[in-house]
């Protein structure tokens, strides 16, 4: 019996320097796993924006961006902070849990939201707030209007390392686009397609150039608008024009999508007599669209909007 004891003991102490040990190298594990999570974290690249060169994450973890959400959803990256402009789209709905809205109260309100988010990439279509974002975090200014929809869309993408992704989502709507053409090139035949918006004592009418899918109809599907929108709003560079009550008639085609800016009543329009005179209105020709969700011209809302349009014009189909 007085030679057991010593045997525990030393069993006792074997068995904790073992603990020791493991506890050792699972610490060693942990540290040289965060190290290398830190090192991926911290990788940078140069890419080349509307501002020059910037270094940006190689893998960004934390995105705020003030316009381009439905961008970086389209390829399944989730900003932390958001224009709410941008997520009020309800073509978005379903993919923006958990993302923040700007709090535009103010500038100093969405610098402290900004700084208090810690990003590592800010993107930004606002030139004004570049160089106060710059000391944030590394900042890409994008210039609207410099880029196609679709070379937006890329170059979002290819900000998060998700160019693969983009691309097989531009196939995917190119090749769903392209196969209604000819279907809906036959059913509109020599009719005209125009894009009106009512807004309080005003109405908007605009092309290819201006979202509201008009690079949809105009440009991907060839459809012809009336005459003053087809030649400066689609073979020109006018984006919009604000036209009078009685202009109507030139400016609506026999096919009439048309919108309502959010809280306007539309009545001194769709309750006048040149409205209900149109032909497009007399024949049941009229597309009422979302407004606030056509604004937008990010991936997933061309995507819904193409959806929408496929289904109005096929009911005009003969059998």
């Amino acid at each position: 019996m007085s030679s057991a004891f010593p045997f525990k003991k030393v069993m006792r102490n074997a068995i904790l320097l073992l603990v020791v040990a493991s506890m050792a190298l699972f610490a060693g594990a942990c540290s040289s796993s965060n190290d290398s999570n830190s090192t991926a974290a911290s990788e940078m690249r140069t890419v080349q924006t509307d501002k020059g060169e910037v270094e940006i994450p190689v893998n960004p973890q934390r995105i705020v961006s003030d316009y381009y959400l439905g961008e970086f959803l389209a390829v399944d990256a989730k900003p932390v902070i958001a224009s709410p402009y941008a997520l009020n789209n309800p073509y978005l709905d379903g993919l923006t849990d958990g993302i923040e809205p700007m709090n535009i109260t103010s500038a100093e309100t969405t610098l402290e939201q900004f700084t208090a988010a810690k990003p590592d990439l800010i993107v930004t279509i606002t030139e004004a707030d570049y160089d106060k974002y710059s000391k944030i975090a590394p900042t890409v200014y994008i210039q609207d209007g410099k880029r196609s929809d679709e070379d937006t869309f890329r170059y979002v993408a290819d900000l998060v390392g998700k160019s693969k992704e983009a691309e097989d989502y531009i196939t995917a709507f190119n090749e769903k686009v392209d196969s209604k053409k000819e279907e809906i090139q036959n059913i509109v035949g020599d009719q005209t397609v125009s894009i009106l918006e009512v807004w309080p004592q005003q109405i908007y009418t605009m092309g290819s150039h201006f979202a509201r899918g008009g690079s949809i109809l105009y440009d991907m599907w060839g459809l012809k608008a009336p005459e003053p929108i087809q030649t400066t709003m689609v073979d020109g560079d006018e984006t919009y024009k604000v036209i009078s009550l009685e202009a109507l008639p030139e400016y609506a085609g026999d096919f009439v999508l048309y919108g309502v800016l959010d809280g306007t009543d539309p009545a001194f329009v769709t309750s006048s007599n040149l409205w209900n005179s149109l032909p497009a209105v007399q024949n049941g020709k009229t597309f009422p669209y979302e407004q606030v969700a056509f604004m937008h011209r990010d991936p997933i809302t061309l995507n819904k909007q193409a959806d929408l349009f496929i289904e109005f014009f096929e009911k005009f189909q003969e059998n």
